[in-house]
């Protein structure tokens, strides 16, 4: 598994992403996750040198990891703390988001440039609401603001979605515990922006149908929503400006029965954005069965198309490649990656690993 993680990495090199030559920045590692075999309840973070090809894996009990500038954070759930492993193979406390007894959720965001995190953490009163408080701080500095506590409320939280394009806005979701659990792709509604720039906070609605219950995704001034389409039994992409509130309708395409819809990546120049869509048969029982393919939308000439053969999981695209000619994504099951090339939708296998991007010592 070690050498095709090594692979992948060479792989991503020459594949003209972001990444670039080691000898040109700093020390470099690709990183990757992936469940261990016979314990699912454990994860291997495995860090690729990419100077010199070794590896380094960490084992931990762990959800949620989030590649960060410094390390992979994550919830342990053992304690229910926020770690931070690092390239070292050394797990640490992560340095100033810390959890108490009574937190029951902790949940946050990355800027696109991994110098900014937006954490929520949802505490539940003596009478069993829930009050939830906002803060956000430079990943470096830890210079950590409090923007908003909100509540006490009886099952409902907040949660950070993602950065606004200028990094001063951070877009939230009003959150009922339980919601959506038993859907396949997750969803949203209650969405609105809280603006920091200043010393006081504002608050305002994002653009769109608000009561919409929707696969949602971001890019850098967009905000895309797949919309049920009840005549075409699948879904339109509502594109909506968020700087500017304008909003255009991409229709839906159709493939059956493949009615469920999630997982929106959208590319760094806001020109495209794929998503996963699922044909799911007797869900959650025992003989369930799922076939998924993915879905390309062009943002620019408003269109969308089926991409390659189904697959039978679910899938989840994680990151653009080959100057955004390529698509690497998981399944459900998170045990390897895929790379699909967008102009003849053949999917390889790369790694029998997660990729979660590339870590530069800075």
């Amino acid at each position: 598994m070690l050498a095709l993680v090594a692979i992948f990495a060479l792989t991503i090199i020459s594949s003209g992403q972001e990444n670039i030559q080691p000898d040109l920045q700093g020390h470099s590692w690709d990183v990757f996750i992936r469940r261990a075999a016979g314990d699912p309840e454990t994860t291997e973070i495995i860090f690729v040198d990419l100077l010199t090809g070794a590896s380094r894996s960490v084992s931990a009990h762990g959800e949620g990891h989030t590649l960060t500038n410094s390390g992979v954070m994550y919830v342990d759930q053992a304690d229910g703390g926020i770690k931070l492993a690092k390239a070292d193979g050394i797990i640490r406390d992560h340095p100033f988001i810390t959890s108490a007894r009574r937190d029951e959720q902790i949940d946050w965001v990355l800027s696109a440039d991994r110098e900014r995190i937006a954490w929520t953490t949802a505490r539940s009163t003596d009478d069993d609401q829930l009050v939830t408080s906002v803060h956000v701080a430079g990943m470096a500095s830890a210079d950590i603001r409090e923007l908003l506590v909100y509540g006490p409320r009886p099952g409902i939280r907040l949660l950070p979605v993602a950065f606004g394009f200028d990094e001063m806005e951070l877009l939230m979701e009003v959150r009922a515990d339980g919601a959506g659990e038993m859907a396949p792709y997750r969803r949203s509604s209650g969405l609105f922006a809280l603006n920091f720039a200043g010393a006081q906070v504002a608050t305002r609605a994002l653009p769109g149908e608000q009561s919409c219950f929707c696969a949602v995704g971001f890019g850098t001034d967009i905000m895309l929503r797949l919309a049920p389409n009840p005549e075409t039994m699948s879904n339109d992409v509502r594109v909506h400006r968020i700087s500017d509130g304008s909003m255009q309708v991409i229709p839906a395409v159709s493939r059956g029965n493949y009615t469920e819809a999630g997982n929106l990546l959208v590319s760094p120049d806001d020109g495209l954005a794929v998503y996963a869509l699922s044909q799911i048969s007797n869900h959650g029982g025992p003989e369930m069965t799922i076939r998924t393919v993915l879905v390309l939308v062009d943002l620019q000439n408003l269109r969308q198309r089926i991409l390659g053969s189904p697959m039978p999981a679910l899938i989840k695209p994680v990151s653009w490649t080959e100057d955004q000619n390529a698509v690497i994504f998981t399944t459900d099951e998170a045990r390897a990656s895929w790379k699909l090339d967008l102009a003849t939708g053949q999917a390889t296998m790369v790694a029998e690993a997660v990729y979660l991007g590339m870590l530069t010592e800075g």
